[in-house]
Formats: C-alpha cells, structure tokens, sequence
C-alpha cells in the first residue's frame, strides 16, 4: 500500500508539473515553432517602439505648422496619426492651407521632419513671362483689331478688355458688340493668336 501510495503522490506531481507547464503556455509563454524569426523580430521592434517616450500629437502639429511657417488659425488638419514606418515610429499630419495641402512625417520620438511635401489642389500657377517677352507683348489696341478682324467687323462697343490666365497661358479677354450680336475672345498677349473665340446673339 505504501509503495502505491507513492507511486501515487509521484504521478500527481508530474501531472501537476505538466499542467502547470500547459497553463503557462496559454498565458503568455510564447511559442515560437509555427512563426517566422522576421515576424518575430518586427513584433519585438514595434513592442519597443511603442514603450518610447514619444512626443505628443499636439508637439508635431507645431513642428509641422512651423516648417511650414504657418499659423494653426489659418489650417484645417485633415489627419495627425501615429504610424509605424521603416522600423520608426511618426506622426503622420496632413493640413490645408487655402488650396495647399501639406503632408509631413513626424519622427514620434526626436520630432525630427523624417519627409514634408505641399501640393496644390485644383489650380494652375500661371507662368510668368520673363522680361524679355514682357517687351515683345502686343497691345490690348492691337488684341482688339486682332478680333474685329477674325469677326469681319471694322468696330464695335467693347465691354471688356483685361489680362487674364487660361491654363497658364497669359492672354487679352476681349469681348465687344455689335448690333445685337456679343463677341469674345482671348487672344494670346505674347504672339497675338487667337486662344478661343465665340459669338452669340444677345437677347
């Protein structure tokens, strides 16, 4: 019976000793048979990152807004995120200004500006002529005989006659009647060519 006995006592230790063994490996014990060594290796990276001391979203937003030399009135933020990029931490914050959009890469940790980018949305900056072909530009007396004559008329009541920019080309807007008929035209103002021109009865 004695020897049962301790035949007994030795089984319930080694199953104790194998449940407790079980136990920790569903609490935390990791196992690292079925995954990669570079999966591994990025999780501990990102699990160290994460305990940095980071500075705050708030602290980025300045450190943009004063690359940018910028007011935080004067912006609209669209995004100011926390992401993990090329082994490193950063804030990625993205703001409006007008029709600008800024976008930069905040190191989360140093507040170093890892990248910054602007671009302008739906516009075209009109290409300013040099000196040069300032000189050689036609007259806005010279755009207005250019369009009487295409409309076959020898004059006419102008209405208007400004420079403007279509698709950054600089022209003469011209627009003139003549009886009841409305003209305009946009004549280029360096070559004196013809950009559009229409006619239409006016009512």
């Amino acid at each position: 019976m004695k020897k049962f006995n301790g035949l007994s006592k030795g089984f319930m230790g080694v199953a104790t000793v194998a449940c407790l063994l079980f136990a920790a490996g569903v609490i935390g014990v990791p196992y690292y048979g079925s995954v990669g060594t570079e999966a591994v290796g990025v999780a501990k990276k990102a699990n160290k990152a994460n305990k940095t001391k980071k500075i705050s979203a708030d602290k980025a937003k300045k450190i943009a807004l004063g690359d940018a030399k910028l007011a935080e009135k004067n912006v609209t933020f669209v995004k100011v995120e926390l992401e993990f990029e090329d082994n490193r931490l950063v804030y990625d914050v993205e703001f409006y200004s007008g029709n600008v959009e800024y976008d930069y890469d905040i190191d989360a940790v140093s507040g170093a500006i890892v990248s910054a980018d602007k671009d302008i949305e739906n516009y075209v900056i009109p290409a300013q002529p040099s000196t040069e072909a300032q000189a050689s530009e036609i007259s806005v007396e010279k755009a207005k005989q250019i369009a009487l004559s295409h409309a076959g008329v020898g004059s006419a009541r102008f209405t208007k006659a400004k420079i403007d920019y279509e698709n950054g080309v600089k022209v003469y807007e011209i627009e003139f009647k003549v009886g009841n008929m409305e003209y305009e035209y946009d004549i280029n103002v360096v070559n004196g060519a013809i950009v559009s021109s229409s006619a239409e009865i006016d009512d």
